[in-house]
């Protein structure tokens, strides 16, 4: 065996063109295939990095019906908490916004309010100091913080000493007592910088108003032993029936809601699964495709050993010894291409880790045992897979003859002709799966960029402000502060307008029951949820959000005023079809009821791919909210007044900062970024399959015309001319592509279908998609086959002749 392999290497130096350009090829398959293995490996296959994952489970209050989130409320959690068999633990947790203050420059930075046993449920240890426990959360208890850490690092340099100082959130101190590791996940949540044991308090609401059933908690529990996800969903479904009992008033109660129990592992990672598996299939279909193209390189190559092959069996070499040859040959090239592909999927990863969603770069994806062991048992594989080819057809051929004659082609040639048609085959049904696969999500993305989003993006500017509760602790502080800054910002050079909103589009931030008028009287918790968003005078015309009829508000709705509403058209056209919905009355929440002044054009409320929810508008002073977003319509490029919008609102308060600011354009594409990062990197794994399908298809006609060159020749002689004996060649070459496209087609077809999630407003058989494939395809092939084919020219055939 070691002499096989030392003449495997030996006859790969004597061919150092032939050995980068198969390297090369299989070192890309493997790349990819690594790269995307190591991420999906982070994201879905590793388990999270808590005690006992497989025992841990999310809890979500459920509408049946729409089988959308309700939002877990402090007394379902209490009731959950302390009556629960089937599940040992139960911990919460809400993200918060809150301006940080005491270290450096004050800023507002996203924190996440957890319950005291949160860290001991996950069975998460500090990296330094202690975490939270049950004592924390008590009222009486002092304020205490962990900080991430990536706050830990930034915000505090690293410090060992950080702990036990104090800074101050929302004006009221805090101290550092722990670090999270570095290794923390939290895939259920939004990212977080700082994490306080006040589960009970939140920004925007009052400790009384979350008792009234406001769904901002998340839940996590361990099932106790002996329990099942179908056991605790038993008990839950009881539970939910004595949750009704107790609070027949709560919006969430009824039995229209229930308590889904659900694997924490399969939550965390449902939004990324489906994508990471349709690149983990087309990474492997370029796997596929690269072997297919070796393998017909080591075809060609091992016709022209044909003679070499024979020597050695006259000397007394077996099949198997003829068969170990070549794949001692095509390992040695598999091993290598292993090599190279890790250090090309290292920078494949990072560039995966840089550009796509937060919850990748979370995960922290790196190459470690696992991802080695993979690339060692898939370099293996390949090598196997592209040397059995050629080395079975080498071991099984007559190849006394060719000690007889010189080229003759024989029976063994026909065979291997074959085989590389067939492979060349392979090599275009896959290429093609995948260029129809890019081809709908591209046409997807762009009726996603040309979707009508309800508003004018172009030179907007928001950014979010946090106002804390305990300087503006009444509703009076929180109006004058936004109004007083709204007037000041109208007057700087270079903005047009103005407003603030509880909300940015495309996404809503909170809803609430409602009972518009001539809908059946019901309890608040059986009318139906619909989205609200607080905005001031001025947001409509800001936002260049046109009414259809009545008017906008205006700074005479103040919280003395009569109550006013303005309605999106969904919501008029749900409640009131072919009415005139001005002057009509809902009833938002347990408030009393409010007038529809004015029906606006639809916006945006429920992502870019879902169309609109019913939404109402209250004017921002009789619905005031601590945590609000600027909304200015500039004159100028809106990065440039980011500045001049942080002072001004220091101005108005020395210790308060923006957050978030961000342009219209960066707004919408940030929400299309998923799709985006989707397609571009199937794009790349099709573009790199055509390349290495049409890499395929130029090897073999250019085999076909050097094998065929004496047949080439006699043609040319008879009479044939140049032109028709290329022809002949370019027309073999695009029956081969055509039956490829076929089948390929078929299979495009079964794929599409899992696809059909992805896609936006294109049908998963849209005839643009396959057309534009085939046609490109046919194309690029022409080209490709028309390359060899022009060596005809080159042959003469008294030369050949003699």
């Amino acid at each position: 065996m070691h002499a096989h392999i030392h003449y495997a290497f030996r006859m790969l130096r004597k061919n150092p063109g032939f050995s980068a350009t198969v390297i090369l090829t299989l070192a890309l398959g493997i790349a990819a295939n690594t790269a995307v293995f190591t991420v999906t490996d982070a994201v879905i296959l590793r388990p999270l990095p808590y005690k006992q994952p497989d025992r841990l489970v999310l809890l979500d209050a459920t509408r049946k019906a729409q089988g959308t989130s309700n939002g877990f409320t402090l007394n379902r959690y209490e009731l959950i908490r302390d009556h629960a068999r089937s599940l040992s633990g139960v911990a919460v947790a809400a993200n918060d916004s809150l301006n940080l203050s005491g270290i450096g420059d004050p800023q507002q930075v996203p924190v996440a309010r957890s319950s005291g046993n949160f860290f001991n449920l996950l069975g998460i240890a500090p990296q330094l100091g202690r975490l939270f426990n049950d004592a924390d959360a008590r009222p009486e208890a002092s304020g205490v913080i962990v900080l991430s850490n990536h706050c830990w690092r930034t915000i505090f340099g690293g410090d060992p000493h950080a702990l036990g100082r104090t800074v101050y959130l929302d004006s009221r101190p805090y101290m550092v007592i722990g670090v999270l590791p570095a290794s923390s996940q939290f895939p259920f949540l939004s990212a977080s910088e700082l994490w306080l044991p006040r589960y009970d308090e939140l920004s925007l609401f009052t400790p009384e108003r979350l008792r009234t059933g406001v769904g901002y908690l998340t839940a996590v529990a361990r099932l106790a032993p002996n329990y099942s996800l179908a056991s605790a969903s038993a008990e839950m479904r009881v539970l939910d029936r004595e949750y009704t009992e107790r609070n027949p008033k709560a919006p969430d109660a009824g039995s229209q809601i229930e308590t889904r129990v659900t694997s924490l592992e399969d939550s965390s990672t449902a939004d990324l699964r489906p994508r990471l598996l349709l690149l983990s299939a087309a990474v492997a279909l370029v796997l596929l495709i690269a072997c297919g193209n070796a393998a017909n390189l080591l075809l060609w190559r091992a016709a022209a050993r044909t003679r070499e092959v024979a020597i050695r069996t006259a000397l007394g070499a077996d099949a198997r010894t003829i068969m170990l040859q070549f794949l001692s040959e095509s390992l040695g090239l598999a091993l290598i291409a292993g090599m190279v592909g890790i250090g090309l999927s290292v920078l494949i990863v990072r560039a995966i880790v840089h550009f796509g969603p937060a919850q990748i770069a979370s995960a922290n994806p790196s190459l470690d045992w696992r991802v080695l062991l993979f690339v060692s048992i898939l370099s293996i594989l390949t090598g196997f897979v592209f040397g059995f080819a050629p080395g079975w057809h080498m071991s099984r051929a007559d190849l006394q003859a060719s000690l007889r004659t010189e080229g003759t082609w024989g029976t063994a040639s026909r065979e291997q002709s074959r085989l590389r048609s067939a492979l060349l085959i392979g090599q275009v049904t896959f290429s093609l799966m995948l260029l129809v696969g890019t081809g709908l999500l591209v046409r997807s993305f762009i009726r996603l960029a040309h979707t009508e989003m309800g508003f004018d993006p172009d030179r907007l500017l928001t950014a979010s402000v946090s106002l804390p509760a305990a300087k503006y602790a009444t509703p009076e502080r929180q109006v004058t502060f936004f109004r007083e800054l709204v007037q000041k910002l109208e007057q700087t050079p270079g903005i047009r307008s103005a407003a603030v909103s509880s909300a940015l589009p495309p996404m809503k931030v909170r809803i609430t029951p409602v009972l518009p008028e001539g809908q059946p009287k019901v309890p608040l918790a059986q009318r139906p949820f619909v989205v609200i968003e607080m905005v001031s005078p001025g947001w409509f015309e800001t936002m260049r959000v046109p009414l259809r009829w009545g008017r906008a508000f205006s700074d005479s709705d103040v919280a003395s005023a009569p109550k006013v509403l303005i309605a999106n058209e969904a919501f008029a056209n749900r409640f009131w079809p072919n009415e005139n919905p001005i002057g009509k009355h809902v009833e938002v929440g347990r408030q009393m009821a409010s007038e529809i002044v004015g029906v606006s054009q639809n916006v945006k409320n429920d992502g870019l791919t879902a169309e609109p929810e019913p939404e109402l508008y209250i004017p921002y002073a009789q619905l005031p909210w601590s945590s609000m977003n600027l909304v200015i319509r500039t004159a100028v490029e809106p990065h440039s007044l980011i500045p001049v919008v942080r002072k001004e609102v220091l101005a108005a308060d020395p210790e308060q900062p923006i957050s978030a600011a961000t342009t219209g354009e960066e707004l919408m594409e940030s929400s299309r970024s998923e799709r985006l990062y989707t397609m571009l990197l199937l794009g790349i794994f099709s573009v790199t399959a055509i390349s290495l399908a049409l890499l395929g298809l130029y090897s073999v006609l250019s085999y076909s015309v050097v094998q065929r060159r004496r047949e080439l020749a006699i043609r040319i002689a008879l009479g044939g001319t140049n032109r028709t004996v290329s022809y002949s060649i370019v027309r073999e070459g695009l029956v081969l592509v055509g039956i490829g496209i076929g089948a390929g087609l078929l299979l495009s077809i079964l794929m599409s279908r899992l696809m059909a999630g992805m896609l936006y407003q294109v049908s998963r058989f849209d005839p643009l998609s396959f057309l534009f494939a085939v046609i490109l395809f046919l194309v690029t092939s022409a080209f490709a086959a028309y390359l060899p084919a022009r060596r005809v020219s080159n042959i003469s055939p008294w030369e050949a002749l003699r």
